[in-house]
């Protein structure tokens, strides 16, 4: 089992590539306002290197301005060894083309899960088994169970694609993997809904973006709906639903061909420090065993 420890934040970079995980992920895959600026960038790249561990970079969906740093940052990368690059932006997917040694990866956000809503069991069907059959289908499935959507992405040099922890969806990944797309599960944090304006910097009184000093780096807002028996998570401009991975599924996954999972170090799962991770994948081992 191949487990990659996603951090958009360089103080815990240094903590994950001193763990037993072989693979780092580094960068903002939701805020762009979060990605390293070429400095900090440069010194992920070489410490990750430094400690004989796969480094992917993450970017978020982007605005023009955020274009021009990822370009920026894609010539920088491109320099060193051959990596994969996570996108969450047409955009970007479409720049990378120019890089030799830079391999698209699919982000959540190019990949459409309608299981993500936390409202899909309150919504009202008409009675019938078609109706009934057509919901779940809807719901079962991602937007890559499509062949024109398959066809479209790699078109463009795409064989990786990030998923979520949602079991219903599971039984669709075995498709995923005879068009031949590697995929990669994130574990815990599911992204109900994001806003390119920071609803937490809002809440903090926070005025501009560009002065953002990064609350959402140590805090998280905990959200509670009574009426419909909801948990969510504010961190950043994101919403999130906190799923906890069955350990024995996550076996059974491997075998239907999932290449990675994904364990995010943020507020939110509780994941921040060395003995985290360890201890994570520790517990991974014995259920394996």
């Amino acid at each position: 089992m191949k487990l990659s420890v996603q951090t958009d934040s360089y103080e815990s970079l240094k903590e994950a590539v001193d763990s037993t995980c072989k693979s780092i992920r580094f960068g903002s895959e939701f805020c762009e306002y979060k990605m390293p600026n070429l400095e900090t960038l440069q010194k992920a790249s070489d410490l990750v290197h430094s400690r004989r561990k796969e480094l992917t970079y993450v970017t978020p969906r982007l605005s023009n301005k955020g274009l021009e740093l990822v370009k920026k940052s894609l010539g920088l990368l491109n320099e060193g060894e051959k990596l994969n690059v996570v996108v969450n932006d047409l955009g970007t997917l479409n720049i990378i083309e120019q890089y030799q040694n830079l391999k698209p990866h699919l982000g959540r956000q190019l990949t459409r899960i309608p299981a993500r809503s936390p409202w899909m069991d309150t919504y009202v069907l008409e009675d019938g088994f078609l109706a009934r059959r057509w919901y779940d289908k809807v719901f079962s499935s991602t937007s890559l169970n499509y062949l024109l959507t398959v066809d479209l992405f790699r078109n463009k040099g795409v064989r990786n694609a990030d998923v979520d922890w949602i079991p219903r969806t599971f039984p669709s990944f075995e498709q995923l993997t005879k068009y031949g797309i590697n995929l990669h599960v994130h574990l815990h944090l599911v992204p109900v809904t994001l806003t390119r304006r920071c609803h937490t910097a809002r809440f903090l009184g926070k005025k501009t973006p560009e002065e953002c000093s990064f609350p959402c780096l140590d805090r998280t807002f905990h959200l509670r709906n009574e009426l419909f028996n909801l948990e969510l998570y504010l961190c950043g401009n994101a919403v999130f639903s906190l799923e906890q991975p069955d350990r024995r599924m996550m076996r059974e996954l491997e075998k239907t061909g999932v290449n990675e999972f994904v364990l995010t170090m943020n507020p939110i799962t509780g994941i921040r420090s060395i003995q985290d991770i360890d201890d994570f994948s520790q517990s991974l081992e014995k259920t394996w065993k």
